[in-house]
């Protein structure tokens, strides 16, 4: 069978060089549509719970929240692995499945099975991005010569991390630093007694006038009326204008027993840059299994119409790490490689064969090789990367073609062939001579396998 492919191969050249050009313009075509990333991403698929209920001590946490839910994912189909961290106010539950399992099917048994875990009233539970601990492609800052960490806080929580969600390709915009501003009511306990209130008439009253509710309609004639209480609150003075109860006809309002202080959340950390003690900042995170270069493209022309067009005057968007930098210097390694690694292999045949028609056959072999690896890639699903792009041309085929080549030629001096039909024979002959162990090395792991 290997002979009778080899001996096809060299009798008909014509076909043979149409279908190396096919499979060639296929590669470029898979290479064009291939996801090309810096570094492999070899995590297990993962899906984490975040779980968060204010208030609770770490061992608390970990006694009414971790435990509840890890005994109900406990055995979920395809877990490897779970693990869980238990925090002030938080818990987090990773598990991690097998190589070949679902992202989204995975994602969805455990959100069917949190549905049944026993945890206290109030507890706010949910699943992080679909994102890998290697999904983080763009990290930015937020600057201004004019605005407050208040202020460029909540341009990034309320503008930017929307408008970069946008992106199709990114799982989430996680914000650091700055000032998260909120108002704070202080009450004063004695006011409050002075009045018989407590401090959950307060919560209670707060709670019940940020609504708006509907109340059904009014008929006009030929008309219909929608009826609607408005109660959200608008600016700060209206917090101060909720009523918490009336005295004889005299409203109590939250003015009257607290202070209104307009602040931020308090901080458990700092983030600074270059000296800076006071820094806003935000991370990209990719969805798995995107495209990361497509995604920074997106990135980027949201970024240049959030500076452009978007953010209030002197305040802009600025980069200190881009995953595109990364990825092209990357390409530039391959290509680099590429180039000097054909120019070399045809120079070093071409000292030790002294054949430049053979120098130019063994370097032929490196871009094709490397263009059937994006096809092989581009069939199992896989980015191509450093590893994936740099080694299987050099290391597996371009030495075989040398072998193959020198044996030919070192033939064709020995046995000096007359004619074409005699060079064509030589030239099968030493191919199969050369073909046949490989090939029964690559049966016995196929085999094995």
């Amino acid at each position: 069978m290997l002979r009778r492919l080899i001996d096809y191969c060299v009798h008909k050249r014509l076909p043979v060089l149409a279908i190396t050009g096919a499979i060639a313009l296929y590669g470029v075509k898979a290479y064009l549509e291939l996801p090309v990333e810096a570094f492999p991403d070899v995590t297990n698929v993962q899906v984490q719970v975040i779980a968060q209920l204010p208030g609770l001590a770490p061992e608390e946490i970990e006694r009414q929240v971790t435990v509840p839910i890890e005994r109900t994912l406990n055995g979920t189909p395809g877990m490897l692995l779970m693990r869980s961290e238990s925090l002030f106010g938080l818990s987090l539950v990773t598990l991690t499945f097998d190589d070949d399992a679902d992202a989204f099917k995975s994602r969805t048994m455990v959100t069917e099975r949190l549905n049944d875990a026993e945890v206290p009233e109030g507890t706010e539970v949910k699943l992080a991005p679909e994102a890998t601990p290697l999904g983080e492609i763009y990290q930015f800052r937020v600057v201004s010569d004019r605005h407050s960490q208040e202020e460029t806080r909540s341009e990034l929580e309320w503008t930017i991390s929307r408008i970069l969600k946008q992106v199709p390709g990114v799982a989430d915009v996680v914000t650091f630093g700055g000032f998260l501003k909120e108002v704070h009511v202080e009450v004063d306990p004695s006011r409050l007694l002075a009045e018989g209130l407590a401090l959950s008439d307060v919560n209670d009253a707060l709670a019940k006038s940020n609504r708006n509710v509907g109340g059904g309609f009014m008929k006009h004639g030929d008309q219909q009326l929608t009826v609607r209480g408005v109660g959200y609150l608008q600016e700060p003075h209206d917090i101060g204008s909720v009523v918490l109860k009336n005295d004889r006809g005299t409203p109590v309002t939250v003015n009257d027993v607290s202070r209104l202080v307009l602040s931020h959340t308090p901080r458990l950390g700092n983030v600074g840059y270059n000296g800076d003690l006071f820094a806003t900042e935000g991370f990209v995170l990719l969805r798995r299994g995107e495209n990361p270069s497509v995604v920074l493209d997106g990135v980027h022309a949201k970024i240049d119409d959030l500076n452009n067009n978007i953010l209030p005057k002197g305040m802009r968007i600025e980069p200190f790490y881009d995953r595109t930098t990364l990825v092209g210097e990357t390409l530039g390694t391959v290509h680099h490689n590429l180039l000097f690694g054909a120019l070399l292999v045809a120079s070093v045949v071409w000292l030790f064969l002294r054949s430049l028609k053979c120098s130019l056959i063994v370097a032929s072999i490196i871009p094709l090789a490397l263009l059937t690896a994006f096809i092989g890639l581009s069939m199992i699903h896989l980015p191509a990367n450093l590893i994936s792009m740099g080694a299987v041309d050099f290391g597996i085929l371009v030495d075989g073609a040398v072998v193959l080549v020198e044996n030919v030629l070192h033939e064709a001096h020995a046995r000096k062939p007359k004619n074409i039909h005699d060079l064509r024979h030589l030239i099968i002959d030493s191919a199969v001579a050369v073909a046949r162990p490989t090939a029964f090395a690559m049966a016995i792991i196929i085999a094995a396998l």
